[in-house]
């Protein structure tokens, strides 16, 4: 009769912990936050061009916002945009908001420096008699 009872006492005891653990890791956004992953050049970084792409993951974001812009997530929350940026220095803000209203903002700056291609005429001798 008493190894009955530890046997029960033990499924008991092993159902509560995996219980938990499932109730832990389903709220685990409202714990931790919905992550916010960025494809992007590192922050402080030259780009040699106007237009900065950037892509990544928002996990399970409801709305993703660039400089204040709605942009598009797919199921997996992943995202791909393009932002046209100014000669010289740039502030690129990456902000998502999750299901449960907590916003989570990343952001960049970044100095573009296009690369700019000269176009010259070929110069021709000429004489004069």
């Amino acid at each position: 009769m008493t190894t009955k009872r530890n046997n029960s006492s033990i499924a008991l005891a092993i159902s509560v912990c995996a219980i938990t653990v499932l109730i832990v890791y389903n709220m685990r956004d409202i714990i931790f936050g919905t992550p916010l992953s960025i494809n992007a050049s590192i922050d402080g970084s030259t780009v040699p061009s106007l237009v900065f792409p950037l892509s990544g993951n928002a996990g399970h974001a409801k709305e993703l916002l660039i400089n204040g812009r709605p942009v598009q997530i797919d199921r997996n929350g992943a995202f791909a945009d393009e932002i046209l940026l100014s000669e010289g220095y740039n502030i690129v803000e990456v902000a998502r908001i999750d299901r449960f209203g907590k916003e989570k903002t990343r952001t960049f700056h970044l100095l573009s420096a296009p690369t700019t291609a000269v176009a010259s005429a070929p110069i021709h001798a000429t004489t004069t008699n």
